[in-house]
């Protein structure tokens, strides 16, 4: 029997996907001993305490959709456009944030392009098609808030969030 799964089910597929990709990048420092340690376990070892990039992409992750609602698509990820080109590396946070949203509304079929080019492609759209966008962009970053607060680890400074 073939089973075809739902989209909420690719949204949640994608979403762990990316969340993935920023533990990896994360963990960069850690042996191969210690990438096979529970986040706990890391922490009560301190071998693997959080790095910056999994700390900032939770926060900001936790307060995207937010700011979707609150400016609409196009302002936020041109906002957070601005903030990745603030930063000197070259994969950073933001830039991980617009990657991973566009991913996700490309392969839905909402943009032709990917990441930066993406922005100006939103910015051209008709206003129904931004709303659908939009939509379907809530939706992912929802999920992707989700599965953020269960696998990546928080510090310290985080656990009030808890």
């Amino acid at each position: 029997m073939i089973r075809l799964e739902s989209i909420a089910e690719q949204r949640l597929r994608c979403a762990n996907n990316c969340v993935q990709e920023v533990i990896e990048k994360a963990e960069k420092h850690l042996t191969q001993n210690g990438r096979q340690l529970t986040p706990s376990a890391r922490c009560r070892l301190n071998k693997g305490a959080p790095e910056e990039i999994a700390n900032t992409y939770h926060q900001y992750v936790k307060s995207f959709a937010m700011l979707v609602l609150n400016s609409g698509l196009t302002a936020a990820l041109l906002f957070t456009l601005g903030k990745a080109n603030k930063e000197k590396n070259e994969e950073n946070v933001y830039q991980l944030i617009i990657k991973h949203l566009t991913k996700w509304l490309n392969y839905r079929g909402h943009v032709q392009k990917t990441g930066q080019k993406a922005i100006k492609c939103i910015y051209e759209m008709k206003s129904a098609e931004i709303r659908c966008a939009t939509l379907e962009a809530i939706r992912f970053l929802e999920d992707l808030k989700r599965v953020a607060d269960a696998r990546l680890y928080h510090s310290k400074n985080n656990k009030k969030d808890e």
